[in-house]
Order: C-alpha cells, then structure tokens, then sequence
C-alpha cells in the first residue's frame, strides 16, 4: 500500500501527466470558488495531500502564498525540487492532515485528486475539525472527489507513459465493495530501463466512497455553508464524473 506515493514518488507526474497537463484549468475554476464563495480575500493556502506539488506549485505561480502538507517524504522531495527550480517560496511540511494543529492561519485549505476519498466516516469528521480551526472566518476548504458510478469500464485498463529514457506500462482496475462503499484501486507499474531491465510494482489502494449527498450532509456539520459543485463548473449535472466540494468556514 502507498507504493504509488513512496517507491514511484520520482514517476508519479509522468504517470499523472494529464493531471499536469490540466493542473492549470483546474486552479482556474478553484480561484472561481475562491472569489465567488469565500467570504474574505484568499491570500494564504494550505495544501493538504500535496504529493509532488503538482495544484501546489501552480498555486504559488498566481501568487498564493501556499503552504504544501504530505504524509510521505518522497512526494515532498519531489516537490520541493519543483519549487526550487522556479525560485517559488514554498513551505512543504511532513505531515499527516489528521494531525494539524493549525489555529485560524489560512485564508484556504486545499484538497486535490481525490484524497479525500482516503478518509473513512470517522476520519473525515476529524479533517472537517481540523480544517475548520485552520481556517480564518469566511475562509474555504475546497477538495475533490470523483463520481464512481458514472458509468466507467471495471475491466483492466493499459496504457504507457515516459519519463526520459525510461519507459512504463501501467495496468489500472478497480473493484467495488458496494455494501461497504469501498473502492479497491489496484494498478501494476511495469518500468522499462532503457538496458531491458524490467521492474514492476503492484499498487492497492482502498478508498472510500461517498456520494454528493452523504458528502454534504458530513460538511455541512462543520461548515457554515456546503455547496458541492460538478465537473469544472459552478453547478451540478447527471453527467458529472468529479465533484468538488466547497465548505465556508463560520
């Protein structure tokens, strides 16, 4: 478990390059969130579940002043590099976003690709806790989580990626548990040397699943106001396969 963010940490934007690709139509619609819900100017961000800084570095580039938190130190190397390359000051801190102990020091708190759905019924509630003493009054907790049945293929699903010379061949399934509500995301990472030798990492994540309304109903014992958007828009659709929920804090 966790392979994806430790062992792959130096090839997970090359496995995630679409995510990179649209990292910047993504912190467009979340700046949409932050002037139209908000109730106070955004100007410092928390990051929480950064991984490689892929939202959290684009943040900083518009002039956030942004502070990236992650549980595993490989994903932090990785951004920090990120981060330095640009001369963008940014403070990345190892942690897990259970445990923060902010007290009203953020204007915003993030939550990218899903790792909200990490989180079981009890564990959620302690991040909505936490998240709220972090934010400032009118601040908000923006996070993202992915429709599950939208219709998608449960059948394996292969495809390729590059990092410089070398060559990988991802694998991605998944299984549902629909009485328990979990999600087994498994993949096989194949990587291809460019002398022929082969190694291979197989990922299981189990994740929880929630749907828009059970979503809300948790949120909404902590936030002031809950709205959970579809898509990259400011509104809902049956055909939406991502949700974002946005929590103003009291």
């Amino acid at each position: 478990m966790y392979e994806l963010y430790t062992v792959l940490a130096e090839y997970y934007d090359a496995i995630y390059r679409h995510r990179v690709e649209r990292v910047r139509e993504e912190i467009d619609f979340v700046e949409e969130i932050f002037k139209n819900d908000a109730k106070r100017e955004i100007k410092k961000v928390l990051d929480l579940a950064c991984g490689t800084g892929i939202p959290t570095v684009e943040l900083a580039r518009r002039g956030y002043e942004v502070t990236g938190l992650d549980l595993h130190e490989e994903m932090l190397t990785v951004a920090k590099k990120k981060a330095e390359r640009e001369g963008l000051n940014i403070e990345f801190i190892h942690g897990d976003a259970l445990d923060i102990d902010f007290e009203e020091e953020f204007d915003a708190v993030t939550m990218f690709f899903s790792s909200i759905m990490y989180f079981d019924e009890n564990a959620i509630k302690q991040l909505f806790n936490s998240v709220i003493k972090a934010l400032k009054s009118g601040g908000v907790f923006v996070a993202d989580f992915p429709c599950w049945y939208y219709g998608g293929s449960d059948k394996p699903i292969v495809w390729d990626a590059e990092k410089g010379e070398e060559k990988l061949i991802i694998t991605d399934w998944r299984e549902v548990e629909p009485a328990t509500q979990k999600l087994h995301f498994k993949r096989l990472v194949q990587i291809i040397k460019p002398n022929g030798e082969v190694k291979a990492f197989f990922v299981h994540d189990v994740l929880n699943i929630y749907t828009v309304r059970e979503m809300k109903l948790l949120a909404k014992e902590y936030f002031e106001d809950v709205k959970i958007y579809g898509n990259l828009k400011r509104s809902l659709s049956p055909n939406d396969r991502r949700y974002w929920l946005v929590g103003v804090a009291p």
